[in-house]
């Protein structure tokens, strides 16, 4: 069974609301939890509070669960945390990288509920859990809302909702801050290019950096193509960087080796179109960190914020 989480945080209360038009559907706070197993329909209740046997199989479901003060019994295997998570998960057992997690493993470790985002897994691992009666919780974290949401609901579901009401206070102090650090200020003109070893796309504004970028008051270059995706990427058209003429191209490596950057680097400085651009001559190309922008950075998003901030308002 799949379930989505859609409850945020408003004025102090707890509410829940379509995710799509933001409608209150109703307010309330979690008391239990009713999971049905996918294998043979029973239905079991699980009260707030009671210690849960939970595994997380990306990055941001980690660093956020323990932002709150939960613990995993299992946890995906990555680098995209900050060191001393690294170093307070270290002996937490890994059921892998979040592409291709170890099924027997995840069974092993018995979980109440298996944590992941909506774009992460692929449907045969999701088929393979449900089949042997595990719970996936399917989340988005596609926005600087939903990790409000995200913190909230992990807040009820570990009865330390005092700890994740004190991230998120710290977290929109911090995006207050620097939006009025930005009020009249000239909005930058920006294109994020995500880089592979493969193939180069550009951010959309329904990505998480997307989102960033219009809370900043920089303005996308890049607002809609048709063929992007659920994940807010499309492409790169450099027909599209020549026609707006960014003022700073940010990039991002799906891979915390620096070598990766540098090819990126170097391959796009093949193009003469890529040399013309107002941002490439003026040396306004960021390489912006892994561990900050590679995935969505969960509670460490006011550095991410403040990072990007001091880059299009120094």
């Amino acid at each position: 069974m799949k379930i989505r989480h859609n409850m945020i945080n408003n004025t102090g209360s707890n509410e829940c609301r379509c995710s799509k038009c933001n409608r209150l559907l109703f307010k309330g706070q979690v008391k239990y939890i009713e999971i049905q197993c996918p294998k043979c329909s029973l239905i079991q209740t699980i009260k707030k509070g009671r210690s849960l046997r939970l595994i997380a199989l990306n990055a941001s479901n980690v660093d956020l669960y323990y932002a709150v003060g939960g613990e995993l019994v299992g946890r995906t295997s990555t680098m995209a945390l900050s060191s001393d998570l690294i170093e307070k998960i270290k002996d937490v057992p890994s059921v892998g990288e979040t592409p291709t997690p170890n099924i027997d493993q995840i069974i092993a470790l018995k979980p109440d509920l298996v944590l992941t985002t909506d774009i992460h897994l692929r449907q045969p691992i999701l088929a393979s859990l449900e089949k042997a009666g595990i719970l996936v919780y399917l989340q988005r974290l596609n926005n600087y809302q939903q990790i409000s949401q995200t913190l909230r609901f992990y807040g009820e579901l570990t009865d330390h909702s005092r700890q994740a009401y004190q991230v998120i206070h710290r977290l929109d102090s911090k995006l207050q801050q620097v939006q009025a650090k930005s009020k009249n200020k000239p909005s930058p003109k920006v294109l994020v290019v995500w880089g592979s070893a493969e193939s180069f796309h550009m951010a959309l504004p329904n990505s998480f950096i997307g989102d960033l970028l219009c809370r900043l008051n920089a303005i996308n270059v890049v607002q809609s193509v048709g063929d992007g995706n659920a994940m807010g990427y499309a492409p790169l058209s450099l027909d599209i960087a020549i026609k707006t003429n960014p003022d700073l191209i940010l990039l991002i490596t799906h891979s915390y080796d620096t070598k990766v950057s540098d090819q990126i680097r170097n391959e796009l400085a093949l193009h003469p179109s890529w040399r013309k651009l107002k941002a490439v001559q003026e040396n306004r190309v960021y390489q912006l960190p892994y561990c900050l922008f590679a995935v969505n950075p969960g509670s460490r998003v006011d550095e991410a914020i403040d990072y990007l901030s001091n880059l299009f308002y120094q």
